[in-house]
């Protein structure tokens, strides 16, 4: 059986995760951080798991919170600040990398009863939530809600509980990468709307090879078979 995530646990992930964005993106003193309902997108946790992390992390003093202005990065002394990154966490679980592969592994493995059993209203539905994607990519805003959306979407089109029941692997996929590699805080996903998209074209052609190799591709998995 799965268990929940607690909220400590979340809090002390979206924690990890700014902790690592100021300090490997040596952000400065007096950058303004995004609002808080980005980074509740970007995170996929709610406001209120941003707001405690940037508590504590004000407790910290690695931000500074000024009241109707928003979040800026402190004054702190850096090299301290860098020991706080939690490099031990890769003993104790699986690495982001892992867990990528394991996410990867799972809905290459799924395509094949995607493809077969993916409705056309599902399809549509898919198609919405790249669209979706693709205007909030478009507007500036942080698009990996939509992307985690469309990814469980797809575990959801196999019609396997048990597929269903591993799905909240695809989060956590998105949260431990955020929180070891803080790069897609900062770069365009402009590349996944036209891997979506192929992805999308092939469930609605019913073409199982080309949905394997379109998420082959969209994984960028150098060391796997298509």
């Amino acid at each position: 059986m799965l268990k929940p995530v607690s909220r400590d646990t979340l809090t002390r992930q979206a924690m990890k995760t700014l902790r690592r964005f100021i300090l490997v993106e040596e952000l400065e003193c007096g950058v303004k951080l995004p609002s808080e309902r980005e980074l509740s997108e970007t995170l996929a946790v709610s406001r209120n798991i941003v707001r405690e992390a940037l508590s504590a992390l004000s407790a910290e003093g690695l931000v500074v919170k000024q009241a109707g202005k928003g979040t800026f990065v402190g004054e702190f002394d850096r090299d301290e600040a860098m020991q706080m990154l939690p490099l031990a966490d890769r003993k104790n679980g699986p690495t982001a990398i892992e867990l990528r592969e394991a996410r990867a592994v799972l809905e290459m493995g799924a395509a094949g009863l995607i493809v077969q059993r993916i409705t056309d209203h599902e399809i549509e539905e898919l198609d919405k939530i790249h669209k979706a994607y693709e205007k909030k990519h478009k507007e500036g805003k942080s698009p990996i809600k939509e992307d985690i959306d469309f990814h469980l979407a797809l575990l959801r089109a196999t019609k396997n509980v048990v597929i269903e029941q591993i799905s909240p692997l695809v989060i956590d996929v998105f949260r431990r990468t955020l929180s070891e590699d803080a790069s897609p805080l900062r770069h365009n996903p402009a590349r996944i709307v036209q891997e979506h998209q192929r992805i999308v074209q092939a469930l609605r052609d019913r073409d199982i090879a080309a949905a394997r190799a379109a998420m082959h591709d969209h994984f960028k998995l150098q060391d796997f078979p298509a």
